[in-house]
């Protein structure tokens, strides 16, 4: 018997962080599987999408994001993103922080803990970008503690 269409086999996100070249600010966006969030946060609903786009949905995902997802400066300094809204493409929600960017981009210290807490097999792949340079933290099973990824300097 062939599966659900919203099932899956694989529990895997992918966050993507840039500094905004049009503002200077850290953009940080989370891309998960939005049935994945709605098991992890104990919510269930008829139509996901309208959840999603609900006051109460896009709240639930910025709570969620922010107490799992650290991000700091090379010497360990956490950051303090700040939420934007989030939103559902297909079966895949976006969710949307923004941070001032450091001035020293030399060094960041990852922590991605999305769903997680609900998944085992949860694969948490952040990717950050300096000067078109690309940096990539990899989190999942027997590897959950944070990753320091470095950039080349001057």
């Amino acid at each position: 018997m062939a599966a659900p269409a919203a099932a899956h086999r694989v529990h895997a996100g992918v966050t993507e962080v840039v500094i905004s070249a049009m503002t200077g600010e850290l953009q940080i966006s989370h891309r998960v599987y939005g049935h994945d969030l709605l098991e992890a946060i104990g919510t269930e609903v008829v139509d996901e999408e309208a959840w999603y786009a609900s006051a109460e949905g896009i709240a639930a995902a910025g709570l969620y994001a922010q107490t799992h997802f650290r991000i700091g400066e090379g010497d360990g300094r956490l950051l303090e993103p700040v939420y934007v809204g989030a939103e559902l493409d297909g079966e895949l929600l976006w969710i949307y922080f923004a941070a001032p960017a450091p001035a020293d981009t030399s060094a960041y210290v990852v922590d991605n803990d999305l769903l997680a807490d609900t998944f085992e097999d949860q694969v948490m792949m952040t990717n950050i970008t300096i000067d078109s340079v690309v940096r990539t933290a990899m989190q999942g099973p027997g590897r959950r503690e944070p990753v320091r990824v470095r950039f080349p300097t001057d």
